[in-house]
């Protein structure tokens, strides 16, 4: 019985590693008509975007590395601080309210990034696309708000 049990084992760990790395490759071979290796652009793919927008928007996207970088890495810095000052042994309030207010401002000043990104790709999309964006926007908020209520249906139990 105990063999069994294993072979059971073993072959549901296979099959269940069979499974992801196929979902994988599906997710890959899809992902990769669009953009390839780039992250921020899934939702861009579903645009239908022709070629030509493809190669601006990696433009677009790689002229304002050199600007989110440091950006990104001062975000994460100073998030890191704001997280040890929480944890530490005793409590700062003066400390933690100051560190907020500086990842507040990094954040503000990515977020004008975000949005100057934004307004560059918007400019090469038709009206079609923006419509798609918009309504895509739309279901991205409705996905939020029900994995927010179901959390707080959880919430709610406890």
């Amino acid at each position: 019985m105990k063999t069994q049990t294993k072979l059971i084992m073993a072959l549901a760990v296979a099959g269940a590693i069979a499974l992801s790395g196929a979902g994988y490759v599906a997710y890959r071979s899809t992902a990769g008509r669009c953009f390839a290796r780039d992250k921020i652009v899934p939702k861009l793919c579903a645009l239908g975007l022709t070629h030509e927008q493809k190669t601006q928007v990696r433009g677009i996207l790689k002229n304002h590395r050199s600007s989110m970088r440091p950006l990104v890495g001062q975000l994460v810095a100073e998030r890191r601080a704001l997280r040890d000052l929480i944890h530490a042994e005793s409590v700062d309030e003066t400390a933690i309210r100051a560190q907020v207010e500086k990842v507040a401002k990094v954040d503000a000043d990515l977020a004008v990034q975000r949005a100057n990104i934004a307004h560059e790709i918007r400019g090469l999309l038709t009206t079609e696309q923006i419509q798609k964006l918009k309504e895509l926007k739309v279901s991205l908020d409705a996905h939020i708000d029900r994995h927010l209520a179901r959390i707080a249906k959880r919430l709610q139990k406890d």
